[in-house]
């Protein structure tokens, strides 16, 4: 995994972090508007990133792309460079 695949894979699990942190506390404070509208925001970044990863590195999960590309990608023990 090469340093810029690192750096977006943290901000990839960052954001989906926070999207099941809110959606947790939402299932106990379901009225709360300011933490909807932040889970969709989150919810927007995450797709976004998400995009940008794949195009960039490949699949992240095999229902991205064809199915097929996900089988080739290195898995995350083929790591490349130092860990």
């Amino acid at each position: 995994m090469t340093a810029n695949q690192n750096t977006m894979m943290e901000k990839i699990m960052a954001v989906r972090f926070s999207v099941w942190d809110l959606h947790l506390y939402l299932d106990s404070h379901p009225c709360d508007k300011t933490a909807m509208e932040l889970l969709e925001k989150y919810k927007e970044k995450n797709a976004v990133l998400t995009a940008e990863y794949e195009s960039r590195f490949g699949p992240l999960t095999p229902s991205s792309g064809s199915g097929e590309e996900w089988t080739k990608a290195p898995w995350p023990w083929q790591m490349v460079g130092d860990c």
